[in-house]
């Protein structure tokens, strides 16, 4: 475990052991500034000699790996996991609007003169959303970040017809070019080209053999199932095929949405390929983890491999800090509309806050209840409910939630 340090002036330095954090705290010469990741501030002014750390972020949709490493070691890692309701909320809006323009018949539509969606180079509020979580997470640590590497795309394109290897490869020489061999998996949709199956280990096969003067190009390679690929080079089957490539649309399909936005908000930032990240992990026998891409991606052209461990690995949920709804969609019988949300705090507490229940649970409250209950996310063996008397206040609404994985 790590001790996150900033300085007086508010500018990251090198993490501390528990003991030195103690120590500081003990002789007031630090304060608590954060609980997770627990953070001290320095209260004297102090050298800021600081060493290299360099981020490598692994992208994703849905969830996004990252990796500090600094002093041949990993100094912090977690995943990001991603809001996925914008979509739901926005088709809501957009819905609510349209019922609130039928009832005001006189009222002229107004999608057309929002400014938001007139703007040029504008993106998709769940891509934008996506590409903020990233940077709002890397501005949050508390370390003197030097460099940040990024997986950009999965194939490096200008490579797949003339894959000589060049840089760093981690594979045997009689090997498929790991970037050709996913290039093919992702043109033919992860599926067999034969049988069709596609939850099973796939291969990528040379159409014409390369004893025979075939040659590694995407042209000449098609996805089969193990269970085909051993059959073709027994005979028992034939495959009807000559070679398609393609690739170039379907690569741009699977390009990273907002990856520009996410660039120039990030400032100089260095990119590497997926098929990069894959070959080296494989290098490492390293199980196929978001936080172990950030990792690989990290230490790309470092000398000496870092060792892997989850020691300071957390878990990062975004949440809304408000909601602008005023009632539910359906109307009650009795009630007619029922306004939304209606109890904003109770006892002192407010949706959002960080909390200590029963001096054993951490919780944050999502929502309160009219009977007089801080309710909390459902967990196995955790109360979802309790009453204010039971709770202590740690922090106030919180928007990016960190959790400790031990």
């Amino acid at each position: 475990m790590l001790v996150y340090v900033i300085n007086k002036n508010g500018n990251p330095l090198m993490p501390c052991k528990p003991a030195k954090a103690r120590k500081l705290l003990r002789d007031g010469k630090a304060t608590v500034i954060n609980r997770d990741p627990f953070t001290i501030q320095l209260t004297w002014d102090c050298e800021e000699n600081v060493q290299d750390v360099t981020i490598g972020i692994d992208k994703g949709s849905h969830t996004t790996g990252f990796s500090c490493v600094g002093n041949g070691q990993i100094i912090m890692s977690g995943e990001i996991n991603h809001r996925t309701d914008i979509k739901k909320k926005m088709d809501g809006r957009r819905e609510n609007r349209r019922n609130r323009r039928n009832r005001k018949w006189y009222r002229p539509k107004r999608f057309k003169n929002r400014s938001s969606s007139k703007r040029s180079g504008r993106i998709p509020p769940s891509v934008k959303a996506n590409a903020d979580e990233v940077i709002r997470m890397v501005n949050k640590i508390s370390l003197p970040i030097s460099q940040i590497i990024i997986e950009d795309v999965q194939v490096d394109i200008a490579r797949l017809n003339n894959p000589e290897l060049t840089g760093r490869e981690y594979q045997q020489s009689n090997r498929l070019d790991e970037n050709l061999r996913l290039a093919t998996l992702i043109r033919d949709g992860f599926s067999c080209q034969h049988c069709g199956k596609g939850d099973c280990q796939l291969e990528a096969h040379h159409i014409v053999y390369r004893r025979n003067g075939g040659k590694d190009t995407i042209k000449n390679l098609i996805t089969l199932c193990d269970k085909c690929h051993k059959k073709v080079h027994q005979n028992k089957i034939t495959l009807n095929t000559s070679g398609v490539s393609g690739f170039q649309d379907k690569i741009a399909q699977r390009t990273m949405q907002g990856k520009s936005y996410l660039y120039e908000s990030l400032g100089k930032v260095t990119t590497v390929f997926g098929y990069q990240t894959s070959a080296y992990r494989k290098h490492l026998d390293l199980p196929k983890t978001h936080d172990v891409d950030g990792m690989c991606i990290a230490t790309l052209d470092a000398d000496q491999p870092v060792p892997y461990h989850r020691d300071n690995f957390y878990s990062i949920r975004f949440r809304p800090r408000q909601t602008r709804r005023q009632y539910y969609d359906l109307s009650r019988k009795g009630q007619g509309r029922v306004r939304y949300q209606v109890n904003t705090e109770l006892e002192g507490f407010r949706k959002g806050d960080i909390v200590r229940v029963k001096d054993k649970w951490v919780k944050q409250i999502n929502s309160i209840y009219t009977a007089g209950r801080l309710a909390f996310r459902r967990v196995k063996g955790e109360p979802a409910s309790i009453r204010p008397k039971d709770c202590q206040l740690l922090q106030r609404g919180q928007t990016v939630v960190w959790n400790k994985t031990v």
